[in-house]
């Protein structure tokens, strides 16, 4: 028996998918399956679609989950533009320009994390 917590959304090996899939193959019960490897019946499911599509259980045309970023690459290169002309702008200053220019609210700790992963910190 699988813990609930097992079954949520969580990273899943490609070698696991591909031995859930090879076992389905081999004539194994579906319950079986999902028992012993803690994986859930429409997960299975999914992979061989995936797999007759692609020929491997992962999609890598799936789009990476997460929120899309609130600064779009447009806002980005004009926020670049700012610092090399105020390189001591203070967060907070940047976050009043955000929004009186581009009609965007950022928390000052969203702001910093995109900076940083623009190496303009």
């Amino acid at each position: 028996f699988c813990p609930s917590a097992a079954m949520g959304n969580r990273h899943i090996s490609s070698d696991l998918k591909e031995c859930a899939l090879r076992l389905w193959e081999l004539g194994w019960d579906q319950l079986e399956i999902t028992q012993i490897l803690c994986v859930s019946r429409s997960s299975i499911y999914r992979w061989r679609k995936i797999f007759e599509e692609f020929g491997t259980p992962n999609n890598s045309h799936a789009r990476i989950g997460g929120r899309p970023s609130i600064i779009t690459r447009a806002v980005l290169t004009a926020v670049h533009s700012v610092y090399e002309g105020a390189p001591d702008l203070y967060l907070k200053e940047l976050q009043f320009w955000l929004a009186v220019h581009h009609d965007i609210a950022i928390s000052i700790s969203a702001l910093q994390k995109t900076l940083e992963q623009e190496g303009l910190t």
